[in-house]
């Protein structure tokens, strides 16, 4: 006999389910790496700009310092006040390099924490369809047992009903015999 139309919609049904949630985590999967790629690619764009920033920061004062030796002394208060204010912007600018080199590892950490879930969602998708397929076959090897049984069942009956018979006909069919054969029309399954 083999599965009926229904047990063959429903595993397309569980295929078709299965390919439906392989293509959404994987779209997820895909959006959520680009979204944290263009965060970290503008993280390290904007570090390079600060670098940038207190290289020529750290430059200017230097050449401050160096225009302050030679200027008067009136011109050396100013040439100070300047200093002070690039070294607080270079304090800040560096403060703030660190925060986003911070934050740049930290957005790191969860991508590559994020990659792992979904190795661990895929492992588990393959472990279901695994078991699905299992039950699968399960479901045709119990199949073939109940045919099975229910010609035997068929065999018993017959045998029963001849039996009852002779009983009842009396003497003309006593001491015979009788010989059950197996259907020949009918081929077992081999398993799969």
């Amino acid at each position: 006999m083999g599965p009926s139309p229904s047990d063959t919609l429903t595993a397309e049904k569980i295929e078709a389910i299965g390919i439906e949630y392989s293509y959404l985590l994987t779209s997820q999967l895909d959006s959520q790496r680009s979204f944290y790629e263009d965060r970290v690619n503008g993280l390290e764009a904007t570090v390079s700009e600060l670098k940038g920033m207190v290289t020529r920061i750290s430059t200017e004062a230097e050449e401050a310092k160096k225009r302050e030796a030679d200027e008067a002394e009136s011109r050396r208060a100013e040439g100070e006040a300047r200093i002070a204010e690039l070294e607080r912007d270079k304090d800040r600018a560096e403060k703030k390099a660190e925060r986003l080199a911070t934050l740049s590892r930290r957005l790191e950490k969860e991508l590559k924490e994020e990659r792992a879930v979904g190795e661990g969602l895929m492992q588990n998708l393959q472990n279901l369809k695994e078991r699905v397929e299992a039950s699968e076959q399960q479901k045709r090897d119990f199949q073939v047992r109940i045919e099975e049984l229910q010609d035997q069942v068929k065999d018993v009956m017959f045998y029963l009903e001849a039996q009852s018979k002779i009983a009842n006909e009396g003497s003309e069919l006593a001491g015979g015999s009788l010989e059950v054969r197996p259907n020949p029309k009918k081929k077992k399954k081999p398993k799969k």
